[in-house]
């Protein structure tokens, strides 16, 4: 019994650093885990913007590390045309929410060279609301 709780003492005390690359994994949620990606790079900032053919959704992430925290607004506005230049879309005005290191929008993609197809009800991103 001594020896199979010294082995359980070795797990828990490696548990955190089996865990910890999972948390620095920058991969996109599970409704993109299909989907391509592409690289921006703006202000000295690199993003990926993930996108799938059918969805009118886009899901961007910054994937370079930055100290001191840049400033979230400046992070915003370069996520947001990082997602217009890969996608060609403009975004829906009051969709596009998150933080520094990933955000999501809707796309508004029904005019221009860059409309297309959509699956409705796809894209279900619901704004922040304070109560």
């Amino acid at each position: 019994m001594s020896g199979q709780s010294g082995r359980m003492k070795h797990i828990r005390a490696l548990l955190p650093f089996l865990l910890l690359p999972a948390c620095v994994a920058d991969s996109p949620a599970l409704g993109y885990s299909r989907a391509g990606f592409s690289s921006v790079e703006l202000g000295g900032n690199t993003y990926r913007v993930y996108t799938e053919e059918t969805r009118n959704c886009v899901e961007v992430h910054r994937v370079n590390m930055v100290f001191p925290l840049p400033s979230r607004l400046q992070i915003l506005l370069e996520m947001e045309e990082a997602a217009v230049q890969v996608t060609g879309c403009a975004l829906k005005k009051g969709t596009f929410v998150g933080d520094q290191a990933m955000s999501k929008g809707q796309l508004e993609c029904s005019k221009g060279t860059a409309a297309k197809e959509w699956v409705a009800g796809t894209c279900n991103i619901k704004p922040w609301r304070w109560r």
